[in-house]
């Protein structure tokens, strides 16, 4: 009876020291890359919103063939 308690006790202590240190660093690890990846995501999609936004130079450009008002300069 008691190399049976025995026994089941060894058998959990195992499987717990298994699971902290195994299972955790690897769940750790994999939460880790997961922000990394949706950190570099968000900085692509704001890359690609600011290259999508007109920018202040592109709205005053001139289209061809538009006459130009220009004072003579003396």
């Amino acid at each position: 009876m008691l190399f049976r308690i025995l026994l089941w006790a060894f058998i959990l202590v195992m499987i717990f020291r298994f699971v902290v240190r195994f299972v955790f660093p690897i769940l750790k690890i994999s939460r880790v890359a997961q922000d990394k990846m949706r950190q570099m995501q968000q900085q692509m999609e704001d890359m690609q919103r600011q290259q999508q936004a007109p920018s202040p130079k592109q709205t005053e450009k001139v289209k061809e063939g538009d006459y130009i008002d220009y004072e003579e300069v003396k």
